[in-house]
């Protein structure tokens, strides 16, 4: 299969190191000219689950002009919708789009069978929604901790993880085929019949450790295992998810077992400290505002969760000149 991936970040990166290692055609969309130059001459390093493979992907500062089967949008949410006016001349009749991104994406409703009304939070003028039919999205849960080590070098934490499920019913064979090639290169997937659940279940994950890292200035591993955090994870974890139950989600995992996907993460920041230490604007728009708008349009509210999202709001607008490790 020929993949676009726009983003050459941790994941980005990880996933083009795969890819391009199992022998699929790959074009690794690079920005910054020093590290596609460096990427073009010594591929990708990326070590994982003990190994260490390297991929040679094709590497462009822009989307190519001739279409892709898989268009994998490993970027942050906020830079979408500039990212999706690159891509029309990459998109052709079967395309898939994979976007990789943390939170309540901006085809979520469309995922749970409503309306196009998009999600104020994500796709505040409907950019997004117009611009993406249902049946080329690839809904998408990354469960991949992963950090640059060099620009062209990537760890994985364990192993790179992905959960995707088809947006539309017309694309359900397509995304059973790109489940098969992901897991070829090496990728652990599931295809899931019900990708809306899975998302809902990394959203709460997402909004009970990200904004708390912030506060907290915590890896996952401590958010998920000290006896002091614990409990507001947990609560947040539970107020997303009676959110989620009220759009008639299932919960994929318990709140143990999500817990224990933190703790296996050990000392790994999570990106939203990543850009807090970095002086990076916070993805709260997708991780907690999303799930707020949903929550606001029930009726329920959610104060554990605000509370903390608004330390981290109050934390990211000072930024105290402090010494981090």
């Amino acid at each position: 299969m020929t993949f676009v991936v726009v983003g050459a970040g941790a994941i980005g990166s990880a996933i083009a190191a795969r890819l391009a290692h199992g022998g699929q055609e790959v074009t690794l969309v690079v920005r910054n000219a020093t590290k596609a130059a460096l990427i073009e001459r010594d591929g990708v390093t990326c070590e994982e689950a003990g190994a260490t493979i390297t991929g040679h992907p094709a590497v462009s500062d822009r989307v190519p002009d001739a279409p892709a089967d898989v268009l994998v949008l490993a970027v942050k949410a906020a830079d979408l919708p500039g990212v999706a006016a690159t891509l029309p001349a990459a998109i052709g009749k079967d395309t898939l789009v994979m976007p990789l991104v943390n939170g309540i994406p901006w085809w979520f409703r469309l995922g749970q069978g409503g309306g196009a009304e998009p999600l104020r939070a994500v796709d505040p003028d409907g950019t997004l929604t117009r611009r993406f039919a249902p049946e080329q999205i690839v809904g998408s849960v990354v469960y991949t901790t992963a950090m640059m080590q060099a620009p062209a070098h990537v760890t994985v934490t364990q192993r790179q993880n992905l959960v995707i499920g088809a947006i539309g019913s017309d694309s359900r064979a397509r995304v059973a085929h790109l489940g098969r090639v992901l897991a070829a290169c090496g990728i652990e997937v599931t295809v899931s019949e019900r990708i809306v659940d899975a998302v809902w279940a990394k959203a709460a994950l997402n909004l009970a450790t990200n904004p708390l890292s912030v506060v907290a200035q915590a890896g996952l591993g401590d958010l998920c295992s000290d006896e002091r955090l614990v409990p507001i994870v947990s609560n947040i974890l539970d107020e997303t998810w009676r959110v989620a139950a009220r759009y008639n989600a299932c919960p994929p995992m318990t709140r143990d077992e999500m817990l224990g996907r933190g703790r296996l993460a050990g000392a790994f920041r999570t990106s939203m400290l990543e850009d807090y230490l970095k002086g990076r604007p916070l993805e709260l728009s997708s991780i907690a505002d999303a799930v707020f708008e949903m929550a606001g349009e029930i009726g329920m509210d959610l104060p554990v969760s605000r509370a903390i999202v608004d330390m981290a709001r109050f934390r990211a607008g000072t930024r105290f000149p402090e010494k981090h490790p």
